[in-house]
């Protein structure tokens, strides 16, 4: 009996998804408006915790929340109120912190979701290889307290990986986002596997990242498509110092769309040394590659990738033309004209390295 309605939910499910990507269907996002700029100064506290590391951020129920990547205790996140209409952006008001309750000895927080038909947060940690500790996705309810430990999918646990095969440091579950599909969700990597490809680089190359569909129920890994990097825009200065690109965060369009973030980062350039670019990717086409343990070794399809936005354009409306480590994304308010909004966010790494921003960024989706 509880197969039949299992079916029964899940054919209307598809009755109603193809309704609404006809009626919202990705290829109609032709620009992004931005509408404005605010930064949380450097060493904000708030209830005895510094606002920093920003990772992710998502909007549910009136409210922004946003996870910090703080390596210390508590693992926390934050529910906020951002002030803003179709002309200009004026406020953040931090309203609450909220400690994550977890018997993990090493965490690496870098995504939070809220899950509207569980009514739960999900939300990932890159773990760390060396240390025996594989990424995980956990799901917690508003208070933080813990629901579940979902299983990591066996091609990204730590245990198997050695100097060719396996997750690469600080380059896993850097992303995630919910589904219009009530009993999925979606993880993507940063980096690529050992062994499907090279971390990106000044040449332009094949840096495949793997995007999974995870059953929420069962932790099943339901389907997995390729999405390719860009290479490094820019060398460092020097020359040959650190140089990255990765994936921070994807963003569900419809059944078949994603938005997925791209963040370059090259050390010792004045403006930051971040490119950020917000992609549109069909992976309608694209093939299944769960069960390819090396892309190196196969031929397959990946998803089709079109710039929607270059933060380049905006540059010099930014606070000192600074495009900081831009690494959240998420669907805003409606707006009055009835357009929908996009908020990014940038991680400050708590100023480790260099001064940086908590920086939110505003933009109207024009259709």
């Amino acid at each position: 009996m509880k197969e039949i309605k299992y079916i029964i939910i899940s054919m209307l499910f598809l009755f109603i998804a193809k309704i609404n990507n006809a009626q919202n269907n990705s290829n109609t996002i032709k620009e992004l408006r931005f509408i404005g700029e605010q930064i949380i100064p450097a060493h904000t506290e708030f209830k005895n915790t510094k606002v920093g590391g920003l990772s992710s951020i998502d909007y549910a129920n009136g409210k922004f929340y946003l996870i910090s990547d703080d390596k210390g205790k508590p693992v926390r996140f934050y529910k906020m109120q951002l002030n803003y209409n179709k002309d200009s952006f004026s406020e953040i008001k931090i309203n609450k912190v909220i400690n994550i309750e977890t018997d993990e000895e090493f965490i690496d927080s870098e995504s939070l979701r809220f899950d509207k038909f569980n009514n739960s947060f999900f939300w990932t940690s890159e773990g760390n290889y060396k240390k025996g500790v594989s990424p995980k996705i956990f799901e917690i309810n508003a208070e933080g307290k813990e629901i579940k430990t979902h299983k990591t999918p066996n091609i990204f646990q730590a245990k198997n990986n050695t100097k060719t095969i396996g997750t690469r440091r600080n380059g896993t579950f850097e992303a995630l986002s919910m589904s219009i599909n009530p009993y999925v969700y979606w993880v993507g990597m940063e980096l690529p596997l050992k062994q499907d490809g090279e971390e990106p680089k000044i040449e332009k190359g094949n840096y495949p990242i793997r995007i999974s569909k995870i059953d929420k129920k069962t932790d099943e890994l339901k389907y997995q498509f390729v999405y390719n990097l860009d290479e490094i825009p820019k060398n460092s200065i020097p020359k040959n110092k650190f140089i990255v690109n990765g994936c921070p965060e994807i963003l569900e369009l419809d059944s078949t769309n994603f938005l997925v973030l791209e963040r370059a980062y090259a050390s010792g350039h004045k403006d930051g040394g971040n490119t950020v670019k917000i992609y549109i990717t069909d992976f309608s086409k694209a093939t299944d590659v769960r069960n390819i343990q090396l892309l190196k070794n196969h031929k397959y399809t990946s998803a089709k990738k079109t710039l929607l936005f270059n933060f380049e354009t905006i540059r010099n409306k930014l606070t000192n033309g600074i495009v900081d480590n831009v690494e959240g994304i998420t669907f805003g308010k409606v707006l009055e004209n009835g357009n929908q909004t996009i908020v990014v966010v940038s991680d400050n790494n708590f100023n480790k390295f260099n001064p940086q921003l908590n920086q939110f960024i505003v933009f109207e989706i024009i259709k």
